[in-house]
C-alpha cells in the first residue's frame, strides 16, 4: 500500500519521512499557527479564504511564512494529484522552525498535509449531538493558532460530548474547540461576532445564506438563556453545518434537530455544488491587504 505524500520545507516525502526536528518551536513550546480546508468533487473549497486566514494568523504572531500563498496553493494542487483522492482534507502549517535558544522563532516551518476526508456519522446530523461547556481559555482567540491544549483537556475529560463550547467570564457561550456556535432563539439567529472568537470560512457562508431568510443578532447568548433557546448548531469546514439537541443537562428545544436548522443545512449543500464559489474576503483577514 502506497504511503500518503506530504510537503515539509521543500520536499514531497512519504509520511514515514515525513519529520520535523525536536527543536522545532511547535513541539518545544506550541508555536505555530495552520489552517484547514477541504474539497467539494475534488474542487477546493474557498482556497484563498483559507489562505488570507493563514496569512493573517502568521502576521499577527510575526511568523513569516517561508513562501507566497500563490506557492502553497501550487504545493496543494501538486499533494492532490500525488494522493489520488476521491475527496481530500488539507491542513496547512507554519510553525516557529528550529530555534537555536529554544525560544526565538527564527526560519518559520512550512508543513502540508492532504489526506482522504474525514467524514462523520449521518446520524450526528439526523439526530444531533451533545455538547459541553468550559470555561478554559483559547490564547490568541482570533488566530487559528496550534495551541489547543483547553480543547483536549476538555473533551478528553468528558467522552460522551462530541464537542464542547468555551465560556467567557460572562458566562457567554462564544465558540466550540473546532467550530463556531450559533442558535436560534424564536425565527432570529445568534452568533457572536466579537474578537474572542476565529472567524470560520464556513460560519461566513451560513451568514450569507441565512441572511435573507432570518434575523440575525451579532452577539452571543448566556449560559442562563440555554432553555429559552430553540435551536442551536455548530459550523466548520469538515464538519458542515452539525445540530446540537443537547448542551451540558439543558436539551435545545425539543431535544431534535429543528427545522430552521434543516433548512440552512439544505442551503449549505445546495451552496457547495455551486459551479464556481466567489471570495467571501472576510475583512478581519484583509486588514492589511
Amino acid at each position: 500500500m502506497n504511503q500518503p505524500i506530504y510537503y515539509i520545507n521543500g520536499n514531497y516525502v512519504p509520511e514515514s519521512e515525513a519529520k520535523l526536528s525536536v527543536f522545532d518551536l511547535s513541539i518545544l513550546r506550541g508555536f505555530g499557527v495552520f489552517d484547514y480546508l477541504r474539497t467539494y468533487k475534488k474542487r477546493l473549497f474557498h482556497l484563498w479564504d483559507h489562505l488570507e486566514r493563514l496569512s493573517y494568523s502568521a502576521e499577527n504572531l510575526r511568523l513569516k511564512i517561508p513562501c507566497s500563498l500563490e506557492e502553497i496553493a501550487k504545493i496543494i494542487d501538486s499533494l492532490i494529484a500525488l494522493n489520488h483522492l476521491e475527496e481530500a482534507g488539507i491542513k496547512i502549517l507554519v510553525t516557529g522552525g528550529i530555534s537555536p535558544d529554544q525560544f526565538t522563532p527564527q526560519t518559520a516551518s512550512l508543513i502540508v498535509l492532504v489526506f482522504a476526508l474525514t467524514k462523520y456519522p449521518k446520524c450526528f446530523y439526523t439526530k444531533g449531538i451533545s455538547a459541553i461547556t468550559t470555561s478554559l481559555a483559547r490564547s490568541f482567540p482570533k488566530l487559528k493558532t496550534t495551541q489547543y491544549i483547553p480543547a483536549i483537556v476538555t473533551l478528553h475529560t468528558n467522552h460522551q460530548a462530541k464537542e464542547a463550547i468555551y465560556l467567557n467570564q460572562d458566562r457567554e457561550l462564544l465558540e466550540a474547540t473546532t467550530s463556531n456556535f450559533f442558535c436560534f432563539k424564536k425565527n432570529t439567529l445568534y452568533t457572536c461576532n466579537s474578537d474572542e472568537i476565529l472567524l470560520g470560512i464556513t460560519r461566513e457562508i451560513i451568514l450569507k445564506l441565512a441572511a435573507s431568510k432570518f434575523p440575525i443578532q451579532f452577539f452571543p447568548i448566556t449560559y442562563e438563556e440555554l432553555p429559552t433557546v430553540d435551536e442551536a448548531f455548530i459550523t466548520s469546514s469538515n464538519k458542515e453545518i452539525m445540530p446540537i439537541v443537547k448542551i451540558d443537562h439543558h436539551p435545545i428545544g425539543t431535544g431534535k434537530v429543528g427545522i430552521k436548522t434543516k433548512e440552512l443545512i439544505q442551503a449549505f449543500k445546495k451552496y457547495t455544488q455551486q459551479p464556481e464559489w466567489a471570495a467571501l474576503s472576510i475583512p478581519r483577514h484583509n486588514v492589511n491587504k
